[in-house]
């Protein structure tokens, strides 16, 4: 009997639902941890393991050792600026909680959108404990697709795809013009645009702890997550990051021959794919990175342009801008601009896990990631451990013009093919269940079709690829 275990975050559980009656399983289970929604949730299991947890102030558990409590801390943004107690607490009651479900549904899959937090993060976890393949349901670069991953690792199939279909997606993603469907047009930079951002967030994280404690369930990770306390969020001092763009960003870059300009094309921070796409801890401290990479670039001679991400306006702390503009030759470039711009006039492109990173080495730029999905041998410069960045100059040298454009683009584009699939991943937006979007459907069937064909009875992707011990340090995800 073939089943699956869905894992839904807020909001998504209808969604989830109409796509696993599509999926042709035997049985598919809808998990949520919001009490009421979805065939099952794990909210009361949860705060009946939490209260005995505190009790006990245990630190570990059978189900997770003492490093593996940190590794989760860690990853998460939510639970990285909590109290130590609460938050190892939070995730052995987690863990006790996920483990029953398991224990009840006994899923041949588990099935979720990619991890975002520490829930999802224990039960890919315990999964792989009891050798369930765990699968993440992501968009994917290439149009009107969607992909499979696990932790920042693209789940392919051995299937060779077509050499129409790979020069076809090879002219869409090698255009300068390429914009990820994900990234749309964006209303004025402004003032006020940066004060009503800041307002509606504001007004949401008191709404969300009312209605946290309304629904009795304040712990929630999605009502946490709303809060105005942790670390990361900005503040109203934070207004100042209009004043911070250079206006001669154009005239100082153009002094610097191309091959010497470095885009950096900040992410969303905190962002999902940096806290659980990456296994070596040294490199989630994403902000002091990208310092350190400044540093060692700016006194090498490279010109360094600072993009930031446009849905990142009026969440940005400019602490990090003022970090790196305190380094000579680093412009900090308008909204209003462009990744796509930026990236024809820079030789250089650095971003940990973004899009960016693809678009930059398909255009024939040298493309520094953290090991990013799209990563194809020889064709990127990876930083997989920060004493890589003391070679990263003369790695740039090395990488600066590629053999063969268009072997390259070929061979990055093949992969994304082999671990992408064709279905309507937006559909999710505005889904409503009394009049289901057909696309939805679609989805199921193709997404049955590919965990079957990828799954333990297909090509066994989780067990060829994810060998046990596989992490690099203790309590890693991949042990």
């Amino acid at each position: 009997m073939t089943s699956a275990l869905i894992y839904a975050i807020h909001g998504t559980h209808d969604w989830w639902a109409c796509l696993g009656r599509n999926l042709a399983f035997d049985r598919v289970t809808v998990l949520t941890d919001r009490r009421g929604h979805g065939d099952r949730w794990c909210t009361d299991a949860f705060y009946e393991s939490f209260r005995r947890r505190r009790a006990t102030g245990d630190v570990f558990s059978v189900l997770l050792s003492v490093a593996e409590v940190d590794d989760v801390i860690a990853r998460c943004r939510v639970l990285r600026w909590k109290r130590r107690e609460l938050a190892v607490t939070m995730v052995l009651a987690m863990a006790d909680a996920l483990d029953r479900e398991l224990d009840a549904v006994a899923p041949t899959f588990v099935i979720s959108f990619p991890i975002d937090n520490y829930v999802q993060d224990v039960l890919a976890r315990l999964a792989r404990r009891r050798g369930i393949a765990y699968f993440e349901l992501a968009i994917s670069p290439l149009p009107d697709m969607c992909m499979l991953m696990h932790r920042g690792m693209l789940i392919v199939s051995e299937e060779v795809p077509d050499e129409v279909v790979v020069e076809a997606n090879v002219r869409a993603l090698a255009d300068p013009l390429f914009t990820p469907i994900y990234v749309k047009d964006q209303p004025a930079y402004s003032r006020g645009r940066f004060l009503k951002t800041m307002g509606y967030f504001r007004l949401r994280s008191v709404f969300f702890r009312l209605y946290s404690l309304w629904r009795r369930d304040p712990l929630n990770i999605h009502y946490l997550d709303a809060q105005g306390g942790l670390g990361h969020k900005a503040g109203i001092r934070d207004l100042r990051v209009i004043r911070m763009i250079d206006g001669d960003w154009s005239a100082r870059i153009d002094a610097f021959p191309r091959e010497r300009r470095v885009m950096f094309g900040l992410q969303l921070f905190p962002e999902a794919s940096i806290d659980y796409w990456i296994e070596n801890h040294d490199l989630l401290h994403h902000e002091d990175l990208l310092v350190e990479i400044a540093r060692h670039l700016s006194s090498a001679g490279f010109m360094i342009v600072v993009k930031d991400h446009p849905l990142q306006f009026g969440f940005r702390r400019t602490e990090f801008i003022e970090r790196l503009k305190a380094f000579p030759n680093v412009v900090f470039a308008p909204y209003e601009v462009s990744g796509n711009a930026l990236l024809e006039r820079c030789g250089v492109s650095v971003t940990s896990t973004g899009t960016l990173g693809l678009q930059a080495a398909l255009l024939g730029n040298v493309s520094v990631t953290s090991g990013a999905y799209y990563v194809t041998p020889g064709d990127f410069v990876v930083l997989d451990e920060l004493r890589s960045i003391e070679t990263l100059s003369p790695s740039i040298r090395a990488h600066s013009k590629p053999q063969d454009l268009r072997e390259r683009q070929v061979r990055i584009v093949e992969r994304l093919l082999r671990g992408s699939f064709r279905g309507d991943f937006i559909s999710f937006r505005g889904f409503d269940a009394g009049n289901p979007n057909p696309s939805v459907a679609e989805l199921g069937r193709a997404l049955g079709r590919r965990l079957l064909a990828l799954g333990p009875d297909g090509e066994d992707w989780h067990r060829r690829n994810m060998p046990v011990g596989g992490g690099r340090h203790d309590g890693s995800p991949l042990n």
